[in-house]
């Protein structure tokens, strides 16, 4: 049976699109460029099954290693113009997609711990984000230099 890690390797392509045509469908403040929507998401995944492969391999899943990703991407999602709710249910819909990938492979179960990887994945980058992107808005609201743009 393929692994979680196994899964998101070989459908990455397609659950990287099918990600990205939801944020922007769904999410997203207006029409955003692919990089712009991208963003830190591909080194997040990339992060994710380093992971899980690290586990698979019998050490420690440094699960800890997306959380500057999540700073980031809160950064950039402030920028861009992003709602703090669009941006925990966009991490939400590429949970998704990482489920729908696995159910289209045939597999319905994964294993406990590839489920709490992912898991604390997700949530350390959620976290990171949602803090990032509430102190570039308190500094906003301060009068600072963090300034989204305006339409």
């Amino acid at each position: 049976m393929d692994t979680l890690a196994d899964m998101m390797e070989a459908g990455s392509e397609r659950l990287f699109e099918r990600w990205l045509e939801r944020v922007q469908r769904v999410h997203a403040p207006g029409l955003l460029s692919e990089p712009e929507l991208a963003d830190h998401i591909p080194d997040f995944l990339r992060e994710v099954i380093a992971a899980l492969r690290r586990e698979e391999e019998g050490e420690a899943p440094k699960t800890h290693r997306v959380g500057p990703l999540g700073w980031e991407h809160g950064e950039q999602r402030f920028r861009v113009g992003f709602e703090l709710p669009s941006v925990v249910r966009e991490y939400g819909a590429l949970h998704e997609c990482i489920f729908e990938l696995v159910e289209e492979r045939g597999h319905a179960l994964l294993r406990l711990e590839e489920a709490r990887i992912l898991q604390q994945c997700f949530n350390r980058a959620v976290t990171d984000a949602v803090a990032h992107y509430t102190r570039m808005r308190e500094r906003e609201l301060l009068g600072d230099e963090a300034h989204p743009p305006t339409s």
